[in-house]
């Protein structure tokens, strides 16, 4: 069932790609991207693997659904929305994959503590982030396209736009204290109660510079690094003052493609010659 979290790590390598902690330590031989020490902890890194990992299954179990592939569920048949049109095609299964995803994570986090608060909350983040933002898809029916008829059905949002909404909740996650209170035991520290999508995390992360076996973290030597750049992916920040090495590399691609009737692609391959800095 880990099939469901890969889309989840891949799409937490392309959203962190740039940063000095990129996601990599998820992907574990075992494919069992929990297995990773650094998800027992409670950084702000900690919090956006917990909502991906959610969203994750969300989205492509609710995929599943509509595609046949699960025997427990199949197309979402509740119809919401605009009456102008006719319902149709098959529904992706959003409802089943929301609660098949809160069923499957949260049953590691039964107790009551912070840490496992705090994971339900962000699960539930990543949950929301792929129910609040399913699209309608239709199609037109009629002569040359007239669209006399419309046939919609809900679709999951294309996940890349889900990895988005997630990285500006990482960027803007909020560091909580615990409370006993009646009404909420996670507030930030302002006292404001976090809302449900916020990412919420409690200790403060690691640079992340050097390997850590603990938290099964490589470091940032020999990642790629943008030295004319003025994000977090310049050379200074992610190379951590250690400075970094220019090389000379030659990589191989298909190139000058041409389409041949009827139907294939016939490609050259191309040798291109460039120059990258890599950290220290």
């Amino acid at each position: 069932m880990y099939y469901f979290v890969d889309v989840a790590v891949h799409e937490c390598q392309y959203q962190l790609r740039t940063h000095r902690w990129n996601c990599s330590a998820l992907e574990k031989k075992n494919k069992n991207p929990h297995a990773s020490p650094i998800l027992s902890r409670g950084y702000k890194e900690t919090a956006f693997a917990y909502a991906i990992s959610a969203a994750g299954v969300t989205h492509q179990v609710s995929k599943a659904c509509s595609m046949g592939k699960l025997k427990s569920c199949g197309c979402d048949m509740h119809l919401h929305g605009r009456r102008d049109f006719q319902w149709g095609g098959c529904s992706h299964n959003i409802h089943f994959g929301a609660q098949y995803a809160r069923k499957f994570l949260n049953s590691r986090d039964r107790a009551r503590d912070i840490h496992s608060q705090i994971n339900l909350h962000n699960n539930r983040a990543g949950r929301l982030a792929v129910i609040r933002n399913v699209r309608e898809q239709c199609k037109c029916h009629g002569m040359s396209g007239s669209c006399e008829l419309e046939t919609c059905w809900k679709a999951a949002p294309d996940f890349r736009k889900v990895g988005h909404v997630l990285r500006r909740k990482y960027e803007a996650a909020s560091k909580v204290a615990y409370t006993n209170s009646a009404d909420s035991r996670l507030f930030k520290h302002n006292g404001r109660r976090p809302h449900k999508m916020d990412l919420l995390f409690y200790e403060s992360s690691p640079n992340f510079c050097e390997r850590n076996s603990r938290l099964d973290s490589p470091g940032t030597t020999g990642r790629f690094c943008n030295k004319s750049s003025h994000g977090i992916d310049n050379c200074e920040t992610l190379c951590c003052g250690r400075g970094y090495n220019t090389l000379k590399v030659k990589r191989s691609e298909r190139c000058n493609c041409k389409f041949y009737w009827c139907c294939y692609v016939e490609c050259q391959t191309c040798t291109i010659t460039e120059w990258v800095t890599v950290c220290k």
